[in-house]
C-alpha cells in the first residue's frame, strides 16, 4: 500500500484576483520550503448539558479556519510574492515598503500516493508574520505564518487547466558569506556593533472576522504593522549600551548578496532599543548585550520598513 512520504509533499501557490477565491486556471509557482504545518483546523462544541447518567450528551462541529506556518531558507527572487504579502504592498522601481494593500493566496498541497495523489487545497491564505533569522555560520532561516479563510473538499485531481512553474534555482542567503553592510547607527555610536544574531519579526496583527450563518471565516483583518527583533552584540564599547540609556533613534540596515550579486537591502530607519545592557557570563564566553528593538514610522521614508531588490 502507497503512503504520502514527506519528502515528496510539494508546496505550491497562487495568488487571489478575488481574497478567498482560487483562480479558475492557476498559474501555481512550486514553492521551495523545509516544512509546512498549514492545515485546517476544525471547532468543535462539546455538550455541556448534565446527563444523570454522566455521559458527554453530544459534540457538534462548529466552525473551521486555516492556520499554521511554512518554514523555509531564504534565496533571492523565490519569496517576492510572499514578501509583498507579509508587508502588504507591492516592489515598484525594485522597492518595497510596508503598506495597507490586502493580498492573499491559494496554497496547494500535493502528497504523492502512488498512483492517485492527493491534493488539499487552502484559500484565502494571508501572511501574517514573517520571522527572519541571521545567526553567524547558518544559513539565513525564515518562517512565515498563515491565516486562511477555508479549505475546499480535498480531490485526487489537479484544477482544471492548472500549470506549475519549476522552483526557483537561486542559492540560499547565509549570515556569513551573503549578509553584508550591517549597519547600526545612532548619535552614540561611532561604529556599528559586531553581530552575533539578529532576529527581525514582522507581524501584521491579522485577525480573523466570523458572521453569523457562515462555517468558514467571513474575512480577515489587518492589524497594525510591527517589526520587532532582537539582537546579541558583542560588548566592544559603551556605544550601543549608551542608545539603549538615552532611548536614542537607531537605524539598522544590512544587505543580503548572493554569489551571483543579486542582493536584498533591508532598511529600518527608525528604531528603539527598549532594553538590554552588559552581563557577566562566565569563563570562555564574551559578555554581549541582547537588545531588543521595535521600529517605528520614519516620515522621510513614509513606512517603517524597506526592501529595495536588486539583480546580480
Amino acid at each position: 500500500m502507497s503512503f504520502a512520504d514527506g519528502s515528496q509533499v510539494r508546496l505550491a501557490d497562487v495568488s487571489e484576483a478575488t481574497i478567498g477565491t482560487i483562480p479558475a486556471t492557476p498559474a501555481f509557482q512550486i514553492m521551495r520550503y523545509r516544512t509546512a504545518s498549514v492545515r485546517l483546523s476544525k471547532q468543535v462544541d462539546i455538550s455541556d448539558e448534565v446527563r444523570a447518567d454522566r455521559n458527554v450528551p453530544g459534540i457538534t462541529d462548529v466552525g473551521r479556519n486555516v492556520s499554521g506556518s511554512i518554514e523555509t531558507r531564504f534565496s533571492y527572487g523565490t519569496y517576492d510574492r510572499w514578501l509583498e504579502r507579509v508587508l502588504c504592498s507591492e516592489f515598484t522601481g525594485g522597492v518595497l515598503k510596508n503598506g495597507v494593500t490586502h493580498k492573499a493566496g491559494t496554497l496547494e498541497m500535493t502528497y504523492e500516493q502512488g498512483a492517485t495523489d492527493s491534493y488539499v487545497r487552502y484559500r484565502g491564505c494571508r501572511w501574517n508574520t514573517l520571522d527572519l533569522n541571521l545567526r553567524s555560520r547558518q544559513p539565513v532561516q525564515a518562517t512565515w505564518g498563515i491565516m486562511g479563510i477555508g479549505s475546499p473538499t480535498p480531490t485526487t485531481a489537479i484544477i482544471a487547466g492548472a500549470t506549475y512553474a519549476a522552483a526557483t534555482t537561486t542559492e540560499d542567503f547565509n549570515a556569513g558569506l551573503n549578509v553584508a553592510n550591517l549597519s547600526i547607527q545612532s548619535a552614540a555610536m561611532v561604529s556599528s556593533p559586531k553581530v552575533q544574531a539578529l532576529s527581525l519579526r514582522i507581524n501584521n496583527n491579522i485577525y480573523q472576522v466570523d458572521v453569523v450563518g457562515q462555517y468558514d471565516a467571513y474575512g480577515h483583518g489587518l492589524g497594525r504593522f510591527e517589526a520587532t527583533g532582537n539582537m546579541t552584540v558583542l560588548f566592544e564599547d559603551l556605544s550601543a549600551y549608551t542608545a539603549i540609556l538615552n532611548h536614542e533613534d537607531v537605524t539598522i540596515g544590512f544587505d543580503m548578496v548572493d554569489p551571483v550579486g543579486n542582493k536584498y537591502a533591508f532598511a529600518i530607519p527608525k528604531v528603539k532599543f527598549n532594553d538590554g545592557g552588559p552581563a557577566a557570563p562566565g569563563n570562555g564566553q564574551p559578555v554581549v548585550l541582547e537588545v531588543p528593538f521595535q521600529a517605528f514610522f520614519d516620515p522621510t521614508s513614509a513606512a517603517s520598513m524597506s526592501i529595495t531588490k536588486t539583480d546580480g
